[in-house]
């Protein structure tokens, strides 16, 4: 069972309370002296306010359990000539599981000094072996939480590069799943503007040889182009003789724009096709003589069944 920091902190302090009050019962059943008890009272009701503060948030509780703990337990140890008691590693081990290993030494440093200043420097506590032993064995411990901590925090980044590499595959898998919706887009926008440039330049086949292409809105420069190679190619692929070019639905023409007209009528008659020019407004036909604009290599006719009245007549000489 995998249990976090803090659930193992309010263990301690579970035991620490229930530990304190059994002794209280012990001390009372067996009719300790007064100062035991009392002492055992206080102890009891000093661990149970910290591991309430701790539950509701107080971040000194671990400190201040830990600095009790030690000062009982350097105070309370009656024998400190003659006994070795190991109730001295009981403050250490409280504060390597509460606190910070640093303050495992100091709680062990605290408890040898007091006990030392009891007995004046000599006693059981004051031997050689005894202080090296001590100390081997909260220095294993201090070295023992150390491995801990420092395999505990192997562990949260190799956990945290997981997550991270996790995120990362899927924010790719988002990134590559957003670039082939941009794509599929943009194809489906190129297929709609090709759909609107053909049915806005229609090529319609009235006879055989003959392309009736009606040219309805804004006419500027592009659009002409498109217009240019629309005709060329439809004009190659059908053999078309006669290529009737109706500008009735134009109300705004310009220099650039008759001069792509002009170039696509020559470009069609490079193929051997035969112009005309029909539906010329009289806001156009204004503007072109204003600008100058000579239309000599286009035939122009008022409709379009004048442009094939006048191809038949042109044929049949």
């Amino acid at each position: 069972m995998l249990l976090s920091q803090r659930q193992i902190q309010h263990g301690v302090f579970m035991l620490l309370t229930v530990g304190s009050l059994l002794l209280l019962i012990s001390s009372i059943a067996l009719a300790l002296e007064t100062a035991v008890i009392v002492a055992l009272i206080i102890a009891a009701i000093f661990c149970a306010g910290l591991w309430i503060a701790y539950w509701r948030g107080w971040k000194y509780a671990q400190l201040a359990v830990v600095i009790l703990i030690t000062l009982l337990t350097a105070l309370g140890i009656q024998d400190v000539r003659v006994e070795y008691d190991i109730v001295i590693f009981i403050a250490p081990v409280m504060a390597l599981i509460l606190v910070q290993p640093r303050w495992m030494l100091a709680s062990a440093v605290t408890i040898i000094s007091i006990l030392l200043v009891r007995a004046n420097g000599t006693g059981i506590y004051a031997n050689p072996s005894n202080l090296i032993e001590f100390t081997v064995i909260i220095g294993g411990l201090v070295f023992s939480r150390m491995a801990t901590d420092t395999t505990q925090r192997l562990a949260d980044l190799h956990v945290q590069a997981d997550l991270a590499r996790a995120q990362a595959e899927q924010q790719s898998q988002q990134l590559e799943q957003q670039t082939r919706e941009l794509t599929e887009r943009n194809a489906e926008q190129q297929r709609l503007l090709d759909l609107i440039v053909e049915l806005e330049t229609p090529a319609m086949q009235l006879a055989d040889g003959v392309l009736f292409v009606p040219i309805v809105g804004l006419l500027d420069r592009q659009r002409a182009q498109t217009l240019m190679a629309r005709l060329l190619e439809d004009a190659h692929a059908q053999h078309a003789k006669l290529i009737i070019l109706d500008i009735a639905g134009v109300q705004v023409i310009d220099t650039s724009v008759a001069q792509a007209l002009l170039d696509t009528a020559q470009a069609l008659r490079l193929l051997g096709c035969t112009v005309f020019l029909s539906g010329i407004a009289a806001d156009v036909a204004i503007t072109l003589v204003q600008l100058e604009i000579r239309l000599e290599a286009l035939i122009t006719v008022r409709t379009p069944q004048d442009a094939l009245t006048r191809f038949n007549q042109l044929t049949a000489q």
